[in-house]
């Protein structure tokens, strides 16, 4: 077998040490392949052109990296990058530490090939690596339990069963009960004060990209009246975020119908506006990367235009080379022409890449574009618009809600700032709602709500906002409008993978169908 046995070797230590996945029964056919002697140079230099480009084949298929076909099919989003920016990536992708340690394993395994026939160690590790997930038992449920439990059982309290078939029938269950979730928002009564509402969507933002960096969340949820600190946005990208938050009367849909047409009655925007609010659509950025503007149009069913944004002040050159304009500009702006319509009610969509991986903040006064640095130039202005808002007298709700998390830690499976795993660390994401110029004693606390939730949570969460204003009377708790919010257990999708949360485990299924947990 030669040098293919360090191959095999290294692979494996990598594989222990959490940088590669192994399919064993691939890698052993390989080797098999590998082991077989030539019996002239012409047989050598075919079984040279033929393994070379299989052992380069399996080795991606090993990695972490996105399925080749998902991989070509982003292509034409990263001719759309910046060099800067591709050339950050490539300085993730390559890990110093990690080639001192394949040079140092190359080096042991020269001297120790010298005196042991390595390829046994190499057979030995591949067919342990098969042995091994047959070691130890899954826990799983008798069949009496099975029988007792309930036909809509919740992911993450249901009897633990982590084989493959128990795993689909959960999933299944989870979007049988999903279909059947609506949310109506209803017309508020002729008396109510009237109120706007302000959606603002973050790309971005996850809980643990705030743990990472130790930064507090004050800067920016301090100043809001209610947090929901378990909230799953589903998705690790942007257009899939944007849909699911558009369409999030519904209940959660699989990604394979994501851009399939939505049911009647699930579009938030055209909801909000049969109850009354004036569609609006706002952003900080072109929308022309990844079709955003399409998701958002056309499989969001925004149809109102988006307004422009061009008179904004540029705060950011974004990842592919276009000008991010600064929030605090483009809210105020908007704001200003929002307070000469005529219109009572009013319904904002806003969405921001202030935060997104690559972008690099304008001005010699601004010279840090780390993601600290633009998380607090996020929250300075968010809470200046909110100060707007509040100087203007008018009663407006606004939602913060974050698309995605960027990845800020990495972790297994993917590098910094790449989302193709939709992990709990990326799709739990902070969502927050503000009253604003609503009667608030001043001692009362922000409420937090720990419970599982997702889209239609929120969506819920306005439709009884409308339907009893809270602005009509003076508002010391919450309870009435955040009690018992419909509940989503955790399941996030990318690309055909998908992460289910069962009992305090992360499953993940690959788009070939493979389940395997995530540690």
């Amino acid at each position: 077998m030669g040098w293919w046995s360090a191959y095999f070797l290294a692979k494996l230590i990598l594989y222990g040490m959490g940088y590669l996945d192994f399919h064993p029964w691939l890698n052993l056919a390989f080797a098999v392949f590998a082991a077989l002697p030539p019996r002239n140079a012409r047989q050598q230099l075919t079984k040279n052109l033929l393994a070379v480009p299989m052992g380069v084949v399996l080795l991606y298929h090993d990695s972490w990296l996105p399925p080749f076909v998902q991989a070509a099919a982003q292509l034409q989003n990263l001719r759309a990058l910046s060099p800067e920016y591709l050339w950050e990536l490539a300085g993730r992708l390559i890990s110093w530490k990690l080639l001192l340690e394949l040079a140092a394993m190359l080096a042991l395994y020269s001297l120790v090939s010298r005196k042991l026939r390595m390829s046994t160690f190499a057979f030995l590790g591949i067919i342990g690596v098969m042995v091994a997930p047959h070691v130890k038992v899954w826990p799983g449920a008798s069949p009496a339990q099975a029988a007792a439990a309930p036909s809509q059982v919740a992911l993450a309290t249901a009897p633990i069963n982590l084989s493959p078939d128990a795993l689909n029938t959960r999933l299944q269950q989870f979007y049988a009960a999903q279909r059947k979730i609506r949310v109506r928002f209803p017309r508020g009564a002729a008396e109510d004060a009237p109120f706007d509402i302000l959606i603002l969507h973050v790309c971005s933002l996850a809980w643990d990209d705030l743990r990472a960096l130790r930064l507090a969340p004050d800067p920016l949820l301090g100043h809001f009246d209610v947090v929901l600190t378990h909230f799953n946005s589903a998705a690790s990208y942007s257009g899939p975020a944007a849909i699911r938050l558009l369409r999030g009367t519904c209940g959660q849909t699989p990604e394979s119908q994501l851009y399939d047409p939505a049911d009647e009655g699930c579009f938030v925007m055209d909801g909000l506006q049969g109850a009354g609010f004036e569609p609006h659509w706002l952003m900080n950025h072109d929308g022309h990367f990844g079709n955003f503007f399409g998701d958002v149009h056309d499989r969001g069913g925004l149809s109102a235009p988006l307004e422009d944004n061009t008179g904004a002040t540029p705060a950011q050159q974004a990842f592919d080379g276009t000008p991010v304009y600064s929030d605090y500009s483009v809210l105020s702006r908007w704001w200003a022409r929002r307070q000469t319509n005529p219109a009572p009610r009013l319904a904002l969509y806003y969405n921001t890449i202030s935060l997104h991986d690559g972008n690099h903040v304008l001005g010699a006064g601004h010279p840090d574009s780390s993601y600290g640095a633009r998380f607090m130039l996020l929250s300075s202005d968010i809470s200046r618009f909110l100060e707007e808002l509040r100087a203007s007298g008018r009663h407006v709700i606004v939602v913060l809600i974050a698309e995605h998390g960027a990845a800020l830690d990495g972790g297994r499976g993917q590098i910094q700032g790449l989302r193709e795993i939709p992990t709990e660390a990326i799709a739990r994401v902070p969502v927050a709602l503000a009253l604003v110029n609503a009667v608030r004693p001043a001692q009362v606390a922000q409420e937090k709500v720990d419970a599982p939730l997702s889209y239609p949570a929120v969506s819920e969460l306005l439709s009884r906002l409308i339907g009893s204003s809270p602005f009509d009377k003076p508002v010391t708790s919450l309870d009435t409008y955040s009690n018992a919010l419909p509940q989503a257990d955790f399941v996030a999708e990318n690309n055909g993978t998908t992460v289910v949360q069962v009992g305090t485990q992360y499953m993940m299924r690959s788009p070939d169908g493979a389940w395997s947990s995530l540690k």
